[in-house]
């Protein structure tokens, strides 16, 4: 288990590694522009459906 003194330094190299990820590899990016969740009960089973929409970019060369 994690400290919070630990929690901010992983979460700050964390966040410190995907900034030079991103930085570095150029030619795609890729976004989340919807993430939607629908649930339904019927009796004892559930349905759940999830949408996730992307949206990616290229870099034409």
């Amino acid at each position: 288990m994690t400290t919070p003194r630990q929690n901010w330094f992983t979460r700050l190299c964390r966040n410190a590694g995907l900034a030079v990820h991103g930085a570095t590899k150029t030619g795609q990016r890729k976004q989340t522009v919807r993430h939607e969740t629908v649930e339904q009960q019927r009796g004892n089973i559930t349905l759940r459906r999830t949408t996730i929409e992307e949206v990616e970019v290229k870099d034409q060369k």
